[in-house]
């Protein structure tokens, strides 16, 4: 008999979880956060969770490499190997909350579902040596400045096999010190539009 149960509460789970009828639905999101913007890349993660039908939340966190827009291409003479040097060293580590909510998801295909959300939390900007050729050790002599971030965009959910699901987005996103951040650019706003890219599974 408890067999019997366990059987059938286990097939009731996955029942369950087969039967959304949308992403706003699903109880559960963890995703691979990727992130192209104004001032930079970012690579991070996040973790939401339904509170209502088609209304989630959730925290992010990511790394960003901060670009000046002055990047120049070096070619070694020797080998005629070519990289891209960039002329800032700064990074921003951020870790937020949000909140998304789900448009129209009873009126259009089930693995289609568009949202709008917004993110908020501090930031801390790394300033380290804006020498090009400056390796990992700049760390060592890096300054730190505490900010506040925020974000919001406009994106489609999608339902894909296998649980996973993919986020297409486009925003904006401020980035606020209290002080300049960085000796040459010397800013206290770093904002930009923002492209936002996550892959993860749903539960």
């Amino acid at each position: 008999m408890k067999r019997t149960l366990i059987i059938f509460f286990i097939l009731f789970q996955l029942l369950s979880a087969a039967n959304y009828t949308s992403m706003g639905q699903v109880k559960r999101i963890n995703s691979i956060d990727l992130r192209m913007t104004d001032y930079g890349s970012s690579f991070g993660g996040l973790m939401q969770w339904r509170l209502l039908d088609n209304l989630h939340a959730g925290i992010q966190a990511n790394w960003t490499f901060v670009s000046s827009g002055k990047e120049y291409t070096w070619t070694n003479p020797y080998t005629g190997y070519t990289m891209k040097l960039n002329t800032i060293h700064l990074d921003f580590v951020k870790a937020g909350i949000f909140v998304k909510k789900h448009f129209f998801t009873r009126q259009l295909a089930n693995t289609f579902a568009p949202f709008v959300s917004v993110q908020a939390g501090p930031v801390l900007a790394i300033d380290t040596d804006n020498d090009p050729w400056a390796n990992i050790a700049r760390y060592q002599d890096a300054s730190y400045y505490l900010g506040f971030y925020s974000h919001f965009h406009l994106g489609i959910d999608f339902m894909m096999e296998k649980r996973s699901s993919l986020t297409v987005a486009i925003g904006y996103e401020i980035n606020q010190f209290k002080q300049p951040v960085d000796e040459v650019f010397v800013k206290t706003a770093w904002n930009g539009a923002a492209i936002v890219m996550n892959y993860g599974k749903y539960f």
